[in-house]
């Protein structure tokens, strides 16, 4: 039986918006070359591959065009909003994930899924001259949060407006950089994510990102629960709350394309 596949949008209800992912449903055993091999064929930030293990137990992995990746928030969400819209699963019923960074539980409320991540601590840390290679923009504040860093810049508009050296992103630690400020109007925080030693130079939504910005932005804003906008050029829309050593990462999704692999 050929497998089945999706090109979808996450974190936003609006079609071309939010993140883009292939999401793969795979009915037999396939290499990871082959995975590999996929990926860099649908050139999408992610292409997120879904195995069966039983009842509503599923395996993921994820993989961007040039290599595997051990957390995708955004591969995640589309996986889950697959599985639900097409009838894998019930829309009543919690799907578990097994992936490289552990057990992942969503479950489904009010069209809106919910995805329940460790949060990633931070913890402040010098603005050295290697960070202040990233940007022209004078830097508020920096941010080590367990594998990326965050800066801070002083307002949205320099958010919107930065163009990063990616060089001197790449010689930093971790897969990207996280660039945020505080929000204006409906948003508590805006952000941007800049990934090039992963093959992305920029990735349109992270929710990985932002298991690490809920928990520098608690303490900052004194609160645990926030609306976020990733201003990216496609944008998208995140609610965190955070629920003690969890972070519940918010969003919806829309499906354009299926299609079938052929062997």
């Amino acid at each position: 039986m050929n497998s089945e596949f999706y090109f979808i949008n996450a974190f936003t209800k609006e079609k071309f918006k939010g993140n883009p992912a292939a999401i793969v449903f795979l009915r037999e055993n396939r290499s990871e070359d082959w995975m590999k091999s996929l990926a860099k064929e649908f050139n999408q930030p992610i292409t997120t591959f879904i195995s069966i293990k039983d009842g509503n137990n599923y395996q993921l992995r994820w993989f961007t065009p040039t290599q595997e990746i051990n957390l995708c928030g955004h591969g995640t969400l589309g996986a889950a909003h697959i599985l639900w819209s097409e009838g894998f699963s019930s829309s009543e019923s919690t799907i578990n994930f097994y992936t490289q960074s552990g057990l992942l539980r969503t479950e489904l409320s009010e069209q809106q899924i919910i995805l329940r991540f460790n949060i990633k601590e931070s913890t402040q840390t010098e603005v050295t001259e290697t960070l202040k290679r990233v940007t022209d923009f004078p830097i508020k504040g920096a941010a080590w949060a367990e594998d990326r860093y965050i800066l801070e810049l002083e307002n949205q508009d320099m958010v919107h407006n930065i163009t990063p050296n990616l060089e001197a992103i790449r010689e930093l630690e971790g897969p990207g950089i996280i660039i945020t400020s505080r929000g204006s109007d409906k948003y508590d925080f805006v952000s941007r994510y800049f990934a090039p030693k992963i093959g992305i130079n920029e990735d349109y939504v992270t929710g990985s990102a932002h298991c690490a910005l809920a928990s520098y932005w608690t303490n900052r804003l004194n609160k645990k629960e926030f609306t976020a906008y990733q201003d990216s050029e496609r944008g998208g829309e995140i609610k965190l709350k955070i629920k003690g050593d969890k972070v519940e990462l918010i969003g919806g999704c829309v499906t354009l394309l299926k299609g079938y692999l052929y062997n």
